[in-house]
């Protein structure tokens, strides 16, 4: 409900800023199809396993939290200093 009321009520207060996308289609269907891929691999998305489960100590959400972390870091790593 907050996803859909927010920028509704945003929207009354002063316009909203503009989102452009600087991706192509092919990019964004691989993005989601890979995050997809992802979240049924890791059986849970990263904010299930960072929030609930390593608030009830679950070994497999620390794992899963630790690697989405490692790989999101060598990803900024890789793209800042390697890419283009």
């Amino acid at each position: 409900m907050g996803l859909i009321l927010a920028p509704v009520l945003a929207r009354l207060v002063d316009a909203l800023p503009a989102a452009p996308i600087q991706a192509d289609w092919p990019l964004l269907v691989v993005s989601g199809a890979l995050v997809g891929v992802g979240t049924g691999m890791a059986n849970g998305c990263t904010s299930g396993h960072g929030v609930c489960g390593l608030a009830r100590g679950s070994r497999r959400s620390l794992a899963a939290t630790l690697t989405f972390m490692a790989t999101g870091m060598l990803t900024v790593f890789l793209i800042r200093h390697l890419g283009s």
